[in-house]
């Protein structure tokens, strides 16, 4: 009789171990999104910080390959919709990357004007640090809509 009826047993813990699979796997996609896109972001806020107190085509390039790697992470930033604010992170991601090459370029422009003794250095600056304020204010944000504290 238990043999007839063990299907009934069965078939549940299959379902179940079924469903558990698929909010498992789509938890830790969502984990290694946000943790490659962080990863990024550090690495271009550390780079651009380098960048504007030295001066030297390395510390440029290495700008922007991490400006290039935030851009790539971000426009494959896609999670899940078991996150919490999953639509505006998935806006915000990109708005980060739009603020970094908005303050990428005007640093630019601002070393090429202090090279050039162009008299325009002081708007430049201005600019260059209201630019990275900005992206640091949407990052954390972006951090609390994550979940997380900054």
């Amino acid at each position: 009789m238990i043999r007839e009826y063990k299907w009934l047993i069965i078939l549940p813990i299959v379902i179940l171990l079924s469903v558990f699979s698929f909010f498992y796997y789509f938890h830790q996609k969502d984990v290694k999104t946000f943790a490659d896109f962080f990863a990024s972001y550090e690495k271009f806020d550390k780079a651009i910080s380098n960048f504007s107190i030295g001066n030297t085509t390395d510390l440029e390039s290495k700008t922007e390959i991490a400006l290039k790697e935030l851009d790539t992470k971000a426009t494959s930033f896609r999670i899940s919709s078991l996150v919490e604010n999953d639509a505006e992170l998935m806006r915000k991601a990109p708005e980060i990357v739009d603020l970094s090459k908005k303050e990428l370029g005007t640093l630019k422009s601002y070393k090429k004007a202090v090279l050039d003794k162009n008299t325009d250095t002081d708007n430049l600056a201005r600019e260059f640090g209201y630019l990275t304020n900005k992206r640091q204010i949407a990052y954390t944000h972006f951090r609390q809509l994550a979940g997380l504290k900054y």
